[in-house]
């Protein structure tokens, strides 16, 4: 059962993505487009999705997916607006045939992504989505994808315990927040009692948390009353700091980035 809400998952992430862009695709005038042996050469590594239809993706929306050599694709996403999904480096075997790159992952059901590369360097690649089928449907969608290739992994790098510092415009940084990311990859959310000045444990069902590359994804889950909550952003760790950021997008599609600073501390 899990595996195939992967498999709708995956596939609602990727259209909601497509569907979610407000432009036309581009134009394309004739290229020339990479042989089997260069996207082979260029293609090991992790990979982020940038852009859809020239459009910035929000980052509750990004994808990233890592390739390696034999080859074998494993893809992570979180996608909440549409469809719960938590995709952890799910594995999808992966084949090449010139320019197209496909992917195959079948349990419980099947999913078949085909993506026609345009360009590759080796900090970047353009795709169009050449097909994208599952179980019970097969949609063509020629949507241009710009990815960015990830150098960094701070998975390991966000274990530990952390105070949240929240910077709102105009107003001095509060500290009124700790998160403790364990390597099982779940956390625990402390929430700071003022009137008693002790750091209180916030208590839900499920946290979990999935760090791929620069990417992070939450995940809260409670009973009473149920909920289940999924929050993404792009992080960076400096020594001792750790910085978030993210591109948010209200009811009307008005887009702003929320950052946040935290602090490694000790238990």
């Amino acid at each position: 059962m899990m595996h195939r809400r992967y498999l709708s998952a995956i596939g609602v992430a990727l259209l909601s993505i497509s569907l979610n862009s407000c432009k036309e695709p581009p134009e394309y005038v004739e290229k020339v487009y990479p042989i089997q042996e260069e996207v082979e050469l260029k293609l090991a590594g992790k990979w982020e999705i940038a852009t859809v239809d020239n459009v910035p993706v929000l980052t509750n929306e990004k994808q990233v997916v890592t390739y390696q050599e034999g080859w074998t694709a494993f893809r992570s996403a979180s996608d909440s607006a549409r469809q719960p999904s938590w995709m952890c480096r799910v594995p999808m075997k992966c084949t090449i045939y010139g320019n197209d790159i496909t992917e195959n992952i079948v349990s419980g059901g099947s999913l078949k992504l085909t993506s026609n590369v345009e360009t590759i360097t080796e900090n970047q690649m353009t795709a169009n989505v050449k097909d994208l089928s599952t179980t019970d449907t097969a949609q063509q969608k020629a949507r241009f994808i710009v990815y960015r290739k990830i150098d960094k992994d701070f998975s390991k790098d966000i274990v530990g315990y952390w105070e949240v510092k929240l910077a709102l415009p105009g107003i001095p940084g509060v500290t009124d927040h700790r998160l403790s990311f364990r390597e099982d990859g779940t956390f625990l959310s402390f929430d700071r009692d003022t009137i008693n000045d002790e750091w209180v444990v916030n208590h839900t069902t499920t946290n979990q948390y999935m760090v791929d590359g620069t990417w992070l994804a939450l995940r809260k889950q409670s009973l009473n009353p149920t909920t289940d909550t999924r929050e993404c952003w792009d992080i960076s760790v400096e020594g001792d700091k750790m910085y978030w950021s993210a591109l948010r997008a209200d009811s009307a599609d008005v887009r702003h980035e929320d950052q946040l600073e935290l602090t490694r501390i000790n238990e």
